[in-house]
């Protein structure tokens, strides 16, 4: 609001600016109601699927590493299953790249739609990939060399984990008499599967037919949602599991519409008009997508979620490319690389990992952040030369 209110063009002076500011916000608090929707969906579905298979495997191995005697640099794992945020947002979860796929987006006025050919699978990303693959694991070979290892201490984690899955009053499965069974027993319901296998072929049947060669946010929530269907027994154990994994989408219920509100702050009362034309001021066809970067990793730190960053910082990275000349698709990875980079420094994501693991966000950031400065020379050069 400050901000709108000392360089924004479109606003009168004094508590009518106020005002001014108040009515953009209210204009733009409803513009991301379908980007919200697929972000909740998203999430719900398995958005976080890495992250947390990650952090159970790393929690298994130390436990097998603490019956056996084993040492082993048990932060340094911690921080090998977090690297997976660090390139998220150019993968096939990615917010930025998989909404400028998708039929309508909101800035679909301007950039039209952008095939994930040119984004996710473009030879900058795909080099990218590459150079993590090899250069990430050699990061941890090396610091697994030159830090000390010991047994890790897993108090009484088999009991920990029976009491988080189990109620006390319910018995060992081996305990079960004969003729008890299992609650997904006995209500198995071979709709469920059938209907998730339907739609899955369903769904890839009318894009072959289309010849639709989008794939968008839209198309892989509805893949997830197949396989959802697929993965449960019945509609019963499908609503439990929903109840639970609804909780982790409050952040983007409540959070959407006041970054919704934020974009509309810039784009009605014209600061997002002068901050893209200080970008284009400072920038030229080659650094722009840098300088978008570094900025989208600054940004990352106070607005962590890949949905929010897009919503809020896209709309003036695109028009900065567009009146500099630089590639759309581009500049979407430039952002979503700044993004996932940070992530390496921001807490707000590994607080599943840590809670799994039971190690402290201080252990795994004293290697993360030197995965990070892998990624930063590694997403500045393709940036560069590409």
């Amino acid at each position: 609001m400050i901000l709108a209110l000392a360089f924004g063009d479109a606003l009168r002076p004094g508590l009518a600016g106020v005002a001014d500011v108040l009515v953009c916000w209210t204009e733009g608090f409803w513009d991301l109601l379908a980007f919200s929707m697929q972000m909740v969906l998203i999430l719900l579905l398995g958005y976080m699927l890495a992250l947390v298979f990650g952090a159970i495997l790393v929690k298994k191995i130390a436990e097998q590493a603490a019956r056996t005697g084993s040492a082993i640099n048990y932060p340094l794992l911690g921080a090998s299953a977090y690297v997976c945020m660090m390139v998220w947002h150019g993968g096939l979860s990615g917010s930025a790249p998989l909404s400028v796929a998708s039929q309508g987006h909101f800035l679909v006025d301007t950039t039209g739609i952008i095939p994930l050919t040119l984004t996710i699978f473009s030879p900058m990303n795909l080099v990218s990939w590459g150079a993590l693959i090899v250069l990430i694991p050699l990061a941890s070979w090396f610091y697994a060399r030159k830090h000390e290892v010991s047994v890790p201490v897993i108090s009484d984690a088999q009991a920990t984990l029976a009491s988080v899955e189990r109620p006390a009053n319910v018995p060992e499965p081996g305990n079960l008499p004969a003729s008890a069974s299992l609650p997904s027993q006995g209500t198995h319901s071979f709709w469920m599967p059938l209907s998730g296998a339907l739609l899955l072929a369903g769904s890839v049947a009318y894009a072959v037919i289309r010849n639709d060669s989008t794939f968008g946010l839209d198309q892989v929530n509805l893949i997830l949602f197949a396989l959802v269907l697929l993965a449960f027994p019945n509609a019963g154990a499908l609503g439990e599991a929903a109840d639970k994994a609804v909780k982790s989408t409050t952040g983007i219920i409540i959070q959407f519409p006041l970054y919704a509100g934020i974009m509309g702050i810039m784009k009605y009362s014209g600061l997002l008009v002068v901050i893209t034309n200080w970008f284009v001021s400072i920038s030229s066809l080659q650094t722009l997508p840098l300088f978008s970067f570094l900025s989208a990793g600054l940004v990352n730190l106070f607005v962590p979620s890949g949905g929010g960053q897009w919503a809020v910082q896209g709309p003036v990275l695109i028009q900065a490319a567009g009146l500099v000349g630089v590639d759309y698709a581009k500049e979407v990875m430039a952002l979503a690389y700044g993004d996932q980079l940070t992530n390496m420094l921001q807490p707000f994501w590994a607080l599943p990992l840590l809670g799994i693991t039971g190690l402290k966000a201080g252990q795994i950031f004293r290697y993360s952040l030197p995965y990070m400065l892998v990624g930063l020379v590694i997403f500045s050069l393709v940036l560069l030369l590409f």
